[in-house]
C-alpha cells in the first residue's frame, strides 16, 4: 500500500463554507487504503493508528460510522482504533458489534500467533464467537482479564456465563469482572467470595433485596441430631463428613465442591451454618474445633461469627448457591432465588 504519513495539519485548520471536511475526508481515505493493503507490517499498523487517533475526535459522528464501517472486516485494525471509535460515537459502536465476524484464514487467525496478537483480539469490540471460542480455549489469565474488562462481551453472552465460572478459580479476574456496572445479581453473588469486604457488604444488601421479592422462603430446620452431627464432625476435624453433611441437607449432589478449608473459602462454611438455620454461638463452636487454621485465629473466628450474626439465612442460601453453581432441593418446582 501506498506509505501512510501524518498530514500538514496547517491546511486542515476548519471546514470550508461548502461544508466539506478535509480531515473527514483524509480519515476516510487513510482506512480504505489500511484496509485494501495486501500486507501490513506493523510500521504500517502503527502509523495508521497514530493518524487516526489523532483525527477520530475531530471528526462528525457520520464520518465516525463510517470509519466503523469501513474497518470493520479488517482483523489488523488496531484495538485502540475501535475503542475510540466505540466511545465516541453511538453509531459506531453497533456497527463495530453487529459487524462481519473474521472467519479462519483471516489476519485474525495470525494474531493466535503471539501473546500480544492475542491480546489485541481480547480487546476488540466487534469479538464473534469463532474468536471468543478460540481465545477461551487456552486458558491464559491476561486474556481472561482482558475479556473481563471488555464492554463489548455483554453478560448474556455465552463466553461471558464461561468467565463468571471461571472467576470462582482466579480472583484476578473475578475483581475485574466486579469492577463492571452491568453485572446481574446472580452474577455478583458467585463472585462473593473474590469481592473486598466492602463490596461483599453491597453484594448482601443487593442479594437481600431480590429474596425479599420471593413469595415463599426455602427455610431448613435442622433437628437437634442433625445439629449434633454437625458439632461432631467438626471435634474430629472432618471436613469431608461435614461436607457430605452440607450435600445432605442442602439436597446438594453427592459431587458439590466446597473446599471449606480452603484459605480463601471459610466465609463459605459461616454462609452455609447460617443457611441451615445456626446462630453465630452453634456456628462459632464448628470454628473453633474444625481446624487450627481457624481455632487459632481469633479474628477469623469473630470475622465468621459475624458473618453468620448478620447475614439473614434467605440470602445465605442464595449466595451458596450462586458460589457453588447449585440449587438446593434441586426438585423443588420453584425457580431459583437468583436470575
Amino acid at each position: 500500500m501506498a506509505s501512510l504519513a501524518w498530514p500538514d495539519l496547517s491546511s486542515l485548520s476548519s471546514t470550508e463554507t461548502s461544508g466539506f471536511d478535509p480531515r473527514a475526508a483524509l480519515l476516510r481515505v487513510n482506512a480504505e487504503m489500511f484496509v485494501a493493503a495486501p500486507a501490513r507490517d506493523r510500521e504500517i499498523i502503527a502509523t495508521f493508528e497514530a493518524l487516526a487517533l489523532g483525527f477520530l475526535p475531530m471528526v462528525d459522528a457520520a464520518t465516525l460510522a463510517d470509519i466503523a464501517r469501513i474497518l470493520t472486516p479488517c482483523a489488523d485494525t488496531p484495538a485502540s482504533v475501535l475503542e475510540h471509535l466505540a466511545r465516541l460515537c453511538p453509531q459506531a459502536r453497533d456497527i463495530l458489534r453487529t459487524g462481519p465476524s473474521h472467519p479462519p484464514g483471516s489476519a485474525n487467525v495470525r494474531h493466535f500467533a503471539t501473546p500480544e496478537g492475542r491480546l489485541q483480539l481480547a480487546g476488540r469490540p466487534d469479538l464473534d464467537a469463532w474468536t471468543l471460542d478460540r481465545l477461551l480455549v487456552l486458558r491464559e489469565s491476561r486474556i481472561e482479564i482482558a475479556l473481563a474488562a471488555n464492554p463489548a462481551l455483554a453478560p448474556s453472552d455465552a463466553a461471558f456465563r464461561e468467565l463468571i465460572r471461571r472467576a470462582k478459580e482466579r480472583p484476578a479476574v473475578a475483581l475485574v469482572l466486579l469492577d463492571r456496572s452491568d453485572l446481574t445479581v446472580a452474577d455478583e453473588a458467585a463472585l462473593y467470595i473474590a469481592a473486598p469486604p466492602e463490596r461483599r457488604v453491597r453484594i448482601r444488601d443487593r442479594v437481600a433485596a431480590a429474596t425479599a421479592l420471593q413469595r415463599a422462603t426455602l427455610t431448613f430446620n435442622l433437628t437437634e441430631h442433625e445439629v449434633g452431627e454437625l458439632f461432631t464432625a467438626a471435634s474430629r476435624s472432618d471436613d469431608r463428613q461435614l461436607e457430605k453433611l452440607f450435600n445432605a441437607a442442602f439436597e446438594f449432589p453427592p459431587s458439590t465442591d466446597w473446599r471449606i478449608l480452603q484459605w480463601d473459602r471459610h466465609v463459605l462454611l459461616a454462609l452455609a451454618l447460617k443457611a441451615l438455620g445456626l446462630i453465630d454461638k452453634e456456628a462459632t463452636r464448628i470454628f473453633l474445633t474444625l481446624h487450627p487454621a481457624l481455632s487459632q485465629s481469633l479474628s477469623t473466628v469473630k470475622e465468621l461469627a459475624r458473618v453468620v450474626r448478620d447475614t439473614p439465612s434467605p440470602v445465605a442460601l442464595a449466595l451458596v448457591e450462586a458460589i457453588l453453581g447449585v440449587q438446593a432441593l434441586s426438585g423443588r418446582p420453584a425457580a431459583p432465588i437468583l436470575k
